[in-house]
């Protein structure tokens, strides 16, 4: 692969990561203004109390998708451009928060770091990947300099491919750089190792008695609402959210009618002696079929799925079908027989064109190429000087091996139809080849296939029917009130996406529904949609909660308080049953528990055995000593007494490595700690939803 090609794919995937917190795309100021979709007064969100308008995100969108499509040269598809969406936000982000940030600390990438991480003895590792031998794995620093030489004669894209590498390795050794600093800054003193290696290793052998809360029926507990405000209040940070959604929908999905499939079995049988007597396969798929025709040669286990094996030995001609094969009716005719190998090694010659279809000055070029070459030239030597695949022309234009299929078709098929030894030139979207095939697997029977589909789909009539329906569903329960009464009985399915997220993309049993998740941001609770249509499904909704960030309003999370009222409740009148025995055996029988064990407490436990995660419990048995019982503890699942039965201290050590390790781990994250207080401090507001 070239080079600029290994560049490209990687600098497209090039993370600048902060603690796992920012990603984003490298970008640049290298594109022009792209289309304005939206009012001035307009804005995608804040950051520091400074407004980032619509217009100003979405040309900076534009910019991303354009050049994503233009080093991949295909058309950006809705996932590819939600993705860069959050990319594009992020980069915003970290320009407006992180980048303040490192100024202030004075962070920078120096011009002698940058030549170490390109071409001195430190490069950076996506350069040591792009200028190391496959074959060999040794890495090429000369490869390295006859590059970077060569950027002035590269075409205009090539160069700047390059510049937006090199600024996104710089942000990335800037953004490791901040990372390091904060680690770094942490240290584990002498008395945090030894106090950390006593919470794990000192062990205590407990005995409790215990009131679950489950022993006391909910319902025989009253409240009155100054106890359940007083419990809101006293625990609304357990109350906290992030904004959400909650959404019921009806779903009416368009199925193809039996019309519709005995409409498409026709049309397939229709066809079939037509196709039988076609002389050009080819021509005959791309005119009628649903599917573009694949001149790719299959082996005898590439046959597809519902091809019977033994079609492979047919005679060319044979047709078989039609076969029903996933949602469509698809005729399979033998189409051609060939003796091919599995895998060719070749090299070339590349030069570009952007003249099409035919460039004859450059085509006669490379005739003359090839003549120099046929009366003795050497072929690596040209490549080496005239090849525009910079990456290949490095290696004297090789290749190396490939498999059938990895090259564009006209490429392809020079080499794996060609014959060892031969140039041959041809011309594919990136220009006119010389090519030279230089080794072919051993040659096997692979046939070609062509293949006639037809899908059964839904007809017009039949989405017209469906519409009407959820139109008329809409149309009689447009309110919350009638959406709950119509979706009550078994006619309508009522389908629940709960704690839809302002970001979603997907709810629950409904994917690529953007358009409903920003409705549902953009209006009141009890709103009922007009149906929406997502590819063969119309949707009609009802916005049933709204969240909103922040602590949840006491009506909103009025059960979860009620119940944490009369759980605090409970938990009183246990400690006041409980308070008073000398004994756990006298406190079981005064409340008909029994006496457990918990063997190997320690402070660091996760949970305790017979109890479950209980905090409180954990961090009182720390506390006793040996033979001494606690009062009654509130706990999660209800109110303990423990006495405290054996202590086995910690082994003594000095080696605390281990310990050291561990808590050095715990700061590797502190990036991304750092980066969502910043967000916080900054007032980072994405308001992204109103818009995509």
């Amino acid at each position: 692969m070239a080079v600029i090609g290994k560049i490209r794919e990687k600098s497209m995937l090039l993370l600048i990561i902060i603690g796992g917190a920012i990603i984003a795309f490298v970008l640049g100021d290298l594109f022009k203004s792209g289309q304005q979709f939206f009012s001035e007064g307009n804005h995608v969100g804040e950051i520091n109390g400074v407004e980032i308008t619509a217009i100003e995100f979405n040309e900076k969108l534009e910019k991303a998708i354009a050049t994503w499509e233009t080093q991949n040269g295909t058309t950006a598809n809705s996932e590819l451009r939600a993705s860069l969406r959050d990319q594009v936000w992020s980069e915003i982000i970290r320009e407006q928060v992180m980048e303040s940030q490192f100024a202030e600390l004075g962070i920078s990438v120096s011009p002698e770091e940058l030549f170490d991480m390109v071409q001195g003895n430190n490069p950076h590792p996506q350069v040591q990947q792009a200028f190391t031998d496959p074959e060999t794995g040794v890495f090429s620093s000369t490869q390295v300099l006859q590059f970077l030489k060569s950027l002035e004669t590269m075409p205009a894209e090539n160069r700047n491919q390059w510049l937006l590498f090199e600024d996104g390795i710089q942000k990335e050794r800037v953004a490791n750089k901040y990372n390091n600093l904060l680690v770094k800054g942490m240290f584990a003193t002498s008395n945090m190792l030894r106090n950390t290696y006593k919470e794990q290793n000192e062990k205590r052998n407990i005995k409790f008695v215990a009131k679950r809360y489950t022993e006391v029926n909910d319902s025989t507990v009253e409240v009155t609402p100054e106890e359940v405000k007083a419990f809101y209040e006293e625990h609304q940070q357990e109350f906290k959210q992030e904004q959400s959604r909650d959404v019921e929908y009806v779903r009416f999905d368009v199925e193809p009618s039996e019309q519709d499939r005995e409409d498409a079995l026709n049309w397939i049988n229709d066809i079939l002696t037509e196709f039988k007597s076609a002389d050009n396969d080819s021509s005959f798929v791309s005119y009628n079929s649903e599917v573009p025709f694949n001149a790719s040669y299959l082996g005898e286990q590439e046959m597809p799925l519902g091809v019977d094996s033994s079609f492979f030995y047919e005679e060319v001609g044979t047709i078989v079908g039609p076969i029903e094969e996933n949602g469509a009716y698809v005729l399979t005719k033998l189409s051609k027989i060939k003796m091919l190998p599995d895998s060719v090694k070749a090299r070339h010659i590349l030069l570009k064109t952007t003249q099409q279809p035919t460039d004859t000055l450059l085509k006669a070029k490379l005739d003359s190429i090839k003549t120099e070459i046929e009366n003795g030239a050497d072929f690596g030597e040209l490549a080496k000087n005239i090849s525009e695949d910079v990456g290949s022309a490095i290696e004297g234009g090789d290749l190396g091996w490939f498999k059938a299929g990895q090259m564009v078709p006209e490429f392809n098929d020079a080499c794996f139809e060609g014959t060892i030894g031969e140039m041959v030139i041809v011309q594919t979207q990136f220009g006119f080849h010389l090519i030279e095939v230089l080794k072919q697997s051993e040659k096997v029977k692979k046939v070609q296939l062509a293949r006639v589909v037809r899908k059964i789909t839904p007809s017009n009539e039949t989405f017209d029917a469906v519409f009407a329906k959820a139109s008329t569903f809409y149309s009689n329960n447009n309110t919350a009130e009638a959406f709950q009464k119509a979706t009550e009985g078994d006619e309508f399915l009522k389908m629940v996406a709960a704690e839809v997220k302002v970001a979603d993309r997907d709810v629950q049993g409904l994917s690529n529904v953007r358009e409903l998740v920003r409705w549902s941001f953009n209006n009141e609770k009890g709103t009922v949609s007009a149906p929406f249509q997502f590819e063969n499904t119309f949707v009609v909704a009802h916005l049933a909660e709204v969240r909103e960030d922040g602590i949840a309003p006491m009506e909103q999370v009025e059960i979860q308080v009620t119940l944490g009222a009369k759980k605090k409740k409970k938990a009183a009148l246990f400690i006041e049953e409980m308070t008073g025995a000398t004994s756990l055996d006298e406190l079981a029988q005064k409340i008909g528990g029994t006496v457990d064990a918990a063997p190997s407490v320690s402070f660091s436990s996760y949970a305790i055995p017979g109890m479950g995660q209980e905090p409180r419990i954990i961090g009182m048995a720390s506390t006793l000593q040996q033979g001494q019982m606690s009062i009654p503890i509130e706990g999660q699942t209800g109110v303990f007494v423990i006495l405290v039965e054996s202590v086995t201290p910690a082994p003594e050590t000095t080696d605390y490595s281990g310990i050291k390790s561990q808590l050095e781990q715990g700061f590797i994250g502190l990036g991304g700690i750092a980066f969502e207080a910043l967000k916080e401090k900054f007032d980072v507001v994405d308001r992204r939803y109103k818009f995509y």
